[in-house]
């Protein structure tokens, strides 16, 4: 079994996540099962301190592991924290024994702010960690050979290609993906610099070096979370975007911009989120499959529109990305806050169903059922994630769209059965069910269709009848709920472990990866271990996960929250309180959790 972790840390603008991009990649190509995620960023424009993981593995990997094995440092920030602000610099989470990299250049060089690495601060780290230390004057060496301080990040990447053993070939390639051929050629350059620079310091790392097999990596993709969302939502059908800015959700948007309209599609930046979730109304009014991205401030400012499009019974799909709040919070830091919010917010009583994919493979099939589940009850539906979720990279297994039907629900029209009526059409039809036929304005026969978000009738007019009242909340609620109960294209948890272990964890979104491999090494020690991951969260799976809590003699909910909402709402719709069974595992401070972070967690707890 191989597995590597590596870090590359410095200030924003040093080129770390270009650094870690390259190389996971790269490894990708190679056959690695990739992982990449936002180690360290700040949530402003300042040369702060930056820092990106690469974990790479021969196995399926889904998160972050506890340490690094090499740490690349482009400047003094990655080994102490110069702010004294309480800051954990990366070399903390450089492992005993592990390889430190670092640019011995003056800083002030730079054309930006920074802190050159000085010799003392590094041997005396290393001394206390038993490091293996390897200084090269990257800075200096892009100066004088290219006259371009960028490249030194190149420069890096060569030595680190002697040092593990990566054909140059395999960076060749990835170059010319992203380079046009002058900047190919300067990088090229750059990098086989590196290696040479290595080679002739005869700097090895033997217990590092890459075994790979590369015809292992036919087909596998590699996704930013948030992309696979965009992705399964345009194979979906989606042909309407709105959306604003707002970080962790904006690589939604950026997708959509670039993709949507080469397939016909229409896509809307917004002034806002209000704007934004009015405009996929009336879009999905308009016939169109139609989302918004956002996060958790935004999701705030959406709440009244969300009652509205219940009210109206118009199907949405709106993906919420959480991170850590309240208010303006942590922008770029890991939460899950806002889970109470999806499940009961907006005011009044309407039907919505709330989803969450726990890997990038997993969202972008679920994008299809979002559709689906909205257009057949005619009701917003929630997909609910987090920050590492959304702005991690995954490797996945081969994408297949043809596994992807369109269900449309009660629609009539282009897209659906013909009008057979002529005249004013009932949008309100009560019915068996609770989910009225649905048409397009324009249809042919029909004269007019009114969508009110006041009480109405079934041809749509504002009413404060008691009867009539009575028998639209039912059938927004009570009737469209009991159907919505029964559908057996709600994702069903996803499980694994021993079946008769007595241990269970139950966790959504990106937590699922770091509880795969908690459940593998309990197992793996004699203790047998199992996992609940929710891909539904509302209607709540009740009866899944109460049998689920029964079968084990201890039950640990795993969550970004410091209120404990997943057990909160565990406890509300399966279980009950069971103090002694139910156990809570939690991280607020915007750091991802690891299995080993997990794992003392239940020690302690």
């Amino acid at each position: 079994m191989w597995k590597l972790q590596v870090c590359g840390a410095g200030r924003a603008g040093d080129g770390t996540n270009t650094f870690a991009q390259l190389l996971g990649k790269i490894l990708k190509d190679m056959g690695a099962w990739v992982f990449i995620w936002r180690d360290e960023v700040y949530s402003n424009i300042q040369t702060r301190d930056s820092a990106f993981g690469m974990r790479a593995a021969d196995f399926p990997i889904y998160g972050p592991e506890e340490g690094f094995d090499i740490l690349v440092a482009f400047d003094e920030g990655a080994l102490w924290d110069w702010t004294r602000e309480g800051r954990i610099p990366p070399i903390e989470r450089l492992r005993a024994g592990g390889v430190l990299i670092y640019d011995s250049s003056p800083r002030l060089e730079y054309p930006n702010t920074g802190h050159e690495v000085k010799e003392e601060l590094v041997a005396s780290v290393a001394e206390a960690k038993g490091l293996k230390v390897f200084g090269a004057p990257f800075g200096a060496m892009a100066k004088e050979r290219f006259g371009n301080y960028i490249v030194r990040g190149a420069i890096a990447l060569g030595v680190l290609a002697h040092m593990l053993r990566l054909p140059v070939q395999a960076f060749e390639r990835q170059f010319r993906r992203l380079f046009n051929e002058e900047l190919f050629r300067l990088n090229m350059d750059a990098l086989l610099e590196g290696v040479a620079y290595a080679r002739h310091e005869g700097w090895e790392v033997p217990d590092l070096e890459v075994r790979l097999d590369s015809a292992e990596a036919d087909g596998r993709q590699f996704l930013m979370g948030n992309e696979a969302v965009a992705l399964g939502a345009i194979v979906a059908g989606c042909r309407f975007f709105a959306g604003y800015p707002i970080t962790p959700a904006s690589e939604v948007l950026e997708y959509m911009a670039e993709k949507l309209p080469k397939v016909g599609g229409v896509v809307v930046q917004a002034d806002s989120e209000m704007a934004a979730i009015h405009h996929v109304i009336g879009a999905s009014i308009g016939g169109c499959r139609a989302m918004t991205a956002t996060a958790g401030p935004g999701f705030s400012l959406m709440q009244e529109a969300i009652s509205a499009a219940g009210m109206t019974e118009t199907p949405i799909v709106i993906v919420v990305s959480q991170r850590g709040g309240p208010a303006t919070g942590l922008p770029t830091k890991v939460g899950q806050e806002d889970l109470n919010e999806t499940i009961f917010g907006g005011h009044g009583d309407f039907a919505r169903i709330v989803l969450s994919p726990t890997e990038p493979e997993d969202a972008f099939y679920l994008m299809g059922t979002a559709f689906n589940l909205a257009e057949r009850y005619q009701c917003p539906v929630l997909v609910i994630y987090d920050q590492v979720f959304a702005q991690s990279q995954y490797t996945i297994p081969p994408l297949d769209p043809q596994r992807f039907s369109i269900d449309r629900g009660k629609l009539i029209g282009p897209w659906g059965p013909p009008w057979r009526g002529d005249g004013p059409f009932r949008r309100y039809l009560l019915t068996p069910d609770g989910v009225s036929p649905r048409a397009v304005p324009g249809t042919p026969g029909i004269t007019t269709m009114y969508y009110n978000s006041n009480e109405h009738n079934e041809d749509g007019y504002i009413t404060e009848e008691i009867p009539i009242r009575e028998a639209m909340v039912n059938k927004r609620v009570r009737q469209r709920l009991a159907i919505i109960r029964k559908d057996s294209d709600l994702p069903p948890p996803r499980v694994g472990g021993h079946p008769e272990a007595s241990i269970g964890f139950i966790a959504y979104a990106s937590l699922y990866g770091p509880l795969v491999e908690v459940v593998g090494q309990l197992t793996a020690e004699g203790r047998p271990a199992k996992l609940m991951a929710l891909r539904t969260l509302w209607p709540f799976p009740s009866k899944e996960v109460r049998r689920f809590v029964q079968s084990c003699r201890r039950v640990y909910v795993v969550e970004y929250s410091v209120g404990a909402q997943l057990r909160g709402l565990v406890q509300m719709e399966a279980t009950g309180p069971m103090p002694r069974k139910l156990r809570s595992i939690l991280r607020y401070d915007g750091r991802p959790m690891t299995p080993q972070y997990i794992l003392r967690a239940m020690e302690d707890g």
